[in-house]
């Protein structure tokens, strides 16, 4: 008995010559080893729990040349509280991905892939790099960036500076077009390309109703109220990468009703957002089932050459689920591999927040172009496009901000 009760956190009080409850603070870090604050006081290093008496506590969580981590939490008494601190380098450094200067960068739909154009030189000096380009994100062994593959060399017949892309849902394919013609590429095999112009209309409703039914069979994951919510009063703008978290923008005045009743033990503490309101992006939580405001969408950086949100149409008269409004690549934000974590183009910063607008950083602080964000899939660094020798070069590169 006095082993179970031990494992349930109750631990002796001398002064009163019995045992009490208390609640278990396991607090983890990348880095591991960080420092642990309790109330101003050290206590111990990370992914080491520690017992304290229920109440409510102000954590910090720090490493020397990290910003650091801080939060209100609630320790209640047989319940293990966590943390979950992904600490950012205090000065993060840039390096270059490209020096040639490109044009019209892309990211894929599974954010796995960047599609841009290396244009020709305007000297008239024929540039062997000169033409179509996929740089992909991922790393060697060691760290190293994977050589971005040329897709197609310069074609004097099809103009790819003027050119428009669009991803296939897969992330497989590229659309481009010149505006006269349009090509369909298998991002797969250099060179593989085929002539859609007069099929492109078709394939581009196929991948649009892909998209349709992808997002519909996430959300059937979700409780019936926030499916709701989702097709009524909101644009879908991402899900998080576990697919438990909707990043949404309300379009209506909405109250998200409790789907959890009673509430679970030993939730996020942080304050939440029931009521929604046109024009601000918020984060639903469905493991917690717990929403959270994130900031007015208007303080967010358009992205460039964004595709015009997918309209919503009436009800099917064979479907009793109507269509969803998708506001993917229209606002600068994404979701960071952590699944707790948001990267957001800001007025000349990018920011990184947690979902429940805690624990607010900026990771970088200067010029970037369209609002071009792509998080690596590690996370261990972000892109950005900017031009940071614009006596040099009239067209920008793409630069990682290095987290780790």
């Amino acid at each position: 008995m006095a082993v179970i009760l031990w494992g349930r956190g109750y631990r002796p009080d001398f002064k009163g010559n019995t045992l009490k409850s208390t609640g278990l603070l396991s607090a983890t870090s990348d880095p591991i080893g960080a420092q642990v604050y309790i109330e101003g006081k050290l206590k111990t290093a990370t992914n080491n729990p520690i017992n304290l008496d229920p109440g409510w506590y102000t954590v910090k969580i720090a490493q020397e040349g990290y910003i650091p981590w801080e939060k209100k939490l609630r320790l209640q008494g047989e319940v293990v509280t966590r943390t979950d601190a992904f600490l950012f380098p205090t000065s993060p450094s840039l390096s270059p991905l490209t020096n040639t200067g490109i044009l019209s960068p892309l990211l894929s739909p599974d954010g796995t892939k960047i599609a841009y154009v290396i244009p020709q030189r305007n000297d008239g000096i024929t540039s062997k790099k000169a033409g179509l380009w996929v740089y992909e994100l991922a790393e060697k062994t060691l760290g190293f960036n994977r050589d971005p593959r040329q897709l197609q060399i310069y074609d004097p017949a099809f103009n790819f500076s003027q050119s428009t892309f669009s991803w296939s849902p897969d992330s497989t394919q590229l659309m481009v077009s010149n505006g006269k013609s349009i090509r369909l590429y298998n991002v797969a095999r250099v060179g593989d390309f085929a002539d859609i112009t007069f099929s492109a209309n078709s394939i581009k409703r196929d991948w649009d109703d892909t998209k349709q039914l992808k997002l519909k069979q996430q959300l059937a994951a979700f409780k019936q109220p926030i499916i709701d919510i989702a097709t009524s009063s909101a644009r879908v703008i991402a899900l998080s990468p576990d697919e438990t978290k909707i990043l949404y923008e309300a379009t209506g005045t909405a109250t998200i009703a409790q789907v959890l009743i009673p509430p679970l033990i030993g939730t996020n503490p942080t304050e939440e957002a029931r009521s929604i309101e046109p024009g601000k992006i918020y984060v639903y939580d469905s493991k917690e089932d717990r929403n959270y405001f994130l900031l007015d969408k208007n303080e967010l950086i358009q992205t460039k050459g964004s595709p015009t949100p997918s309209p919503k149409t009436k009800k099917s008269t064979t479907s009793s689920t109507p269509e969803l409004s998708i506001l993917s690549s229209e606002l600068s934000i994404y979701w960071f591999p952590t699944n707790r974590h948001l990267v957001m183009g800001l007025a000349g910063k990018i920011d990184i927040i947690e979902y429940d607008r805690t624990n607010w950083v900026t990771v970088y602080s200067g010029p970037f172009k369209d609002g071009f964000i792509a998080p690596y899939p590690s996370g261990s660094r972000i892109i950005i496009l900017t031009n940071l020798n614009p006596d040099a070069s009239t067209l920008p590169n793409l630069y990682t901000v290095n987290l780790r």
